[in-house]
């Protein structure tokens, strides 16, 4: 019976502390946590098991401890999602994205917005345009466009007679239809990563922006061609940067264009497009071969401080206003053939590293190109300049001209004076 007694302790006893060698290596690892738990939970309650009461008190103990510990798991948990929730929340700014076909596509995501948060938002370019072809506005500020946004998706539609000045004329477009796309609602796309491309390329009709169109601080990574458009609202492009080709061929400006530190990429082209509100290009940055050849332009225009970092050509354009060039940097070959400066022109402190052709252009109003710096001599055959003004003498002055009739007089009265002396 001793006998008996003694192996069946030997055997609890072993048991014991191969459990709780288990219930060790559980604690240790995250994923043991509820098999030690269980283990634990077993021995507290089976009174009936043989267990001396210094495990017992040490299991109690440690099943206490684990209580204490699973709570606080679950509200580090809670606090977690809870944080994550919030983070979420303070991400998303304003969202009107589930109201699309009532209000618009909105959608703004806060400057703290992580990458995958923003990656989580992503806006389709179908979802641009489905949008934009209901009538409805696009208002987003800071997501991830992902997809190319076709304006060619547009349904044509006749062309209405409008007021003279907001029609692309027959000379600049002889080829253009009567048909039209319509975007009658403002598109503002401010801050985002556009990472397909941005196209209207049917030369049979007009795409027409009835609203705004924003593309501030955005960052475009494949092409955009706007060629054959009218925008009929202001055009904002400052601080945006387009990596590639940046077209806007044959473009009908009703309101100002703003391209204020702008980077555009290897290839620019507003060739032909009438400006009839004003151009700011203040600290634009033109990578590539910049193109403003036979542009009309009814406002001022400012393209000071501007680089452009290969050609660059004004050629055959007319500037009805002020236009200044003050401090600008032409790196490459530079043309201004046969271009018309109306208006006051400045050129004070630009730099032309490369040839400046101003061959048959004309001056309407006294230039400053003496101030601009050439490292080659500018060509100038057949230029019309006006001649410099000449400083008019004294005596050719009203003021001198008293002083002169004075003197005149004083001599007259001291020459009577002395004929009457000699008599």
């Amino acid at each position: 019976m001793r006998i008996a007694r003694g192996v069946n302790r030997a055997v609890s006893s072993e048991f014991t502390r191969a459990t709780l060698q288990r219930c060790w290596m559980s604690v240790r690892s995250s994923s043991g946590i509820w098999p030690f738990f269980s283990i634990a939970s077993w021995f507290h309650f089976n009174r009936s098991f043989p267990v001396s009461p210094l495990v017992q008190g040490l299991l109690s103990l440690m099943l206490r401890r684990m209580r204490v510990y699973g709570a606080v798991v679950l509200a580090a948990a809670y606090a977690i999602g809870l944080g994550l929730s919030e983070v979420d929340a303070a991400c998303l700014a304003e969202e009107g994205a589930a109201k699309a076909r009532e209000a618009g596509l909105i959608l703004h995501l806060a400057p703290t917005c992580t990458q995958p948060e923003r990656e989580a938002h992503i806006v389709r370019g179908e979802q641009i345009m489905d949008a934009l072809g209901r009538g409805h506005q696009v208002d987003l500020v800071g997501v991830i466009v992902q997809g190319d946004i076709l304006f060619d998706r547009l349904h044509p539609q006749a062309m209405p007679q409008s007021p003279m000045g907001s029609e692309p004329s027959s000379q600049s477009n002889p080829t253009l239809s009567q048909q039209q796309r319509l975007v009658r609602a403002g598109l503002r796309i401010r801050d985002s990563l556009v990472r397909g491309a941005v196209r209207h390329r049917s030369v049979g009709s007009t795409l027409r922006f009835e609203g705004p169109v924003d593309f501030q601080g955005s960052h475009f990574h494949e092409g955009i061609d706007l060629s054959w458009s009218v925008f009929e609202g202001a055009v904002e492009l400052s601080g945006a940067t387009f990596e590639k080709e940046t077209q806007f061929v044959q473009g009908q400006f009703i309101g100002p264009l703003a391209c204020r530190e702008t980077r555009f990429g290897p290839s620019t082209r507003f060739h032909r497009s009438t400006f009839h509100g004003s151009m700011d290009c203040t600290g634009a940055l033109f990578d590539g071969m910049a193109e403003f050849l036979e542009v009309m332009c009814e406002q001022p225009v400012a393209f000071e401080r501007s680089r452009f970092g290969l050609g660059t050509g004004f050629s055959g354009s007319r500037f009805k206003s002020h236009v200044s060039f003050r401090d600008a940097i032409f790196s490459r070959e530079t043309f201004f053939t046969f271009t018309a400066f109306e208006g006051e022109t400045v050129f004070t402190g630009a730099q032309f590293l490369g040839p400046a052709d101003f061959s048959n252009a004309e001056f309407r109003q006294q230039d400053d190109l003496a101030q601009a710096r050439f490292d080659q001599p500018a060509l100038l055959g057949q230029t019309k300049r006006r001649e410099p003004a000449q400083a008019d003498s004294f005596f050719q002055s009203k003021n001198g001209q008293y002083v002169l009739t004075f003197g005149l007089l004083v001599s007259a009265a001291l020459l009577v004076a002395y004929a009457i002396k000699l008599k």
